[in-house]
Formats: C-alpha cells, structure tokens, sequence
C-alpha cells in the first residue's frame, strides 16, 4: 500500500478510527480508575481494621464490633472484611450468641471468593466451637474435608471431639497423627502429649 492509498484509508475511516480510539481511552480511564478506586478502599479498611484490632485488644467490645459490622458491610470484597468475620465471631462467642458466631463463620467457608486458607481456619473454628459447646459429632462431621496445611489441627480437633464421645482409641490415634505433623522440637507436642495422658492412655 502507498502512502497516498494509506492516507486515503485514514481519510475515509477517519470517523470510526476516532472513535475506537476515544472508546480505548475511556476503557483505559475506567480500568484506571477503578484500580484507584479499589486501591483506596482497601486503604480505608485497612485503617479500620487496624482500629477492630487494637479496640479488640483493649477489651472496648462494643467499638470493635461496630469496626467489624462495618467492615463486613461495606468492605466485605476485601481482605479486612472477611477477617473481620473472625473478630466477629469471638465476640459473638464471648457473648455467649452461639448462633450467630456459628453463621458468621458458615458465611466465611461458604465465600467461594476468600481465599482457600481463610475458608479452612473457619472451618477449624466451627469445629472448635462445635466441640466446646458439646457437639462433638457436628465437629467430626465438619472435619471430614480438610485443607492439609491445616491436617494437624483438624487431628486435635477430631482428638478432642473423640474424647469427649469418650472413643478413646479413636482420640488417641487422632492426638498422635497430629504430634506426627509437627517437628520434633515444636513445643506444641508437650500439650498434646499431655491430652493423650487425660484420656488415660500412656503418651
């Protein structure tokens, strides 16, 4: 094609050419823009959440639940607003709001957008708090699927579930399986060692 072809080109498709390029410019603004958007939205609950924490560690219950609820509310697509499900659910629990704890973290495991390990800490929560309210067998079923980055913990659990159905074999196998998990100098074993001797069962 000659120059003269090629500016006769342009010349005719001037129209459409503007046009693409305008519709370019404004997905390029709008991508951009939305980036700065999200990236300022995540600052923002950053700071809150940083705020959840501290009220938290200072005992103000109801300021950090009112941190977490907005969190959830209106940061719930970030990293913070599913955290702030956590705090939730321990004061729920330090409440004694059983339910509510029990639906806060369901709503984390159930997020087929959070991330896979957040997805499974609610679940070893949720048995946890299974286990302590004397529902053992709900825990057990719980920890039927279970992330392996988290194998050790499920196994305590599950121990402890055992036990308190008073299947002793069961928990014991199920306290060793998880000491077999961590190194041999972590001193987390010496706790689970002393589990295996509460059942009755020589560690």
């Amino acid at each position: 094609m000659t120059g003269q072809e090629l500016s006769a080109l342009l010349s005719r498709h001037r129209v459409a050419l503007i046009l693409g390029i305008i519709v370019i410019l404004l997905g390029a603004m709008g991508f951009f823009g939305y980036e700065k958007y999200q990236r300022h939205q995540i600052e923002k609950a950053a700071v809150l959440y940083n705020e959840l924490a501290d009220t938290m560690l200072q005992g103000q219950n109801s300021t950090a639940r009112a941190s977490a609820e907005t969190l959830i509310d209106h940061y719930a697509h970030t990293p913070y607003g599913i955290m702030a499900r956590f705090f939730l659910a321990r004061l729920d629990v330090e409440s004694k709001q059983i339910p509510a704890a029990e639906k806060t973290l369901s709503a984390v495991m159930e997020n087929a957008s959070a991330p896979r390990g957040m997805r499974s800490l609610a679940r070893m929560y949720l048995a946890r708090l299974y286990v302590d309210q004397h529902q053992p067998q709900k825990a057990l079923g719980l920890l039927q699927k279970t992330d392996p980055a988290f194998a050790s913990v499920a196994d305590e659990i599950k121990g402890d579930a055992y036990a308190s159905l008073k299947q002793v074999s069961k928990a014991d196998q199920a306290y060793h399986t998880a000491m077999k998990a961590l190194p041999e100098t972590d001193p987390y074993r010496t706790y689970l060692q002393m589990k295996i001797a509460n059942i009755g069962v020589a560690p």
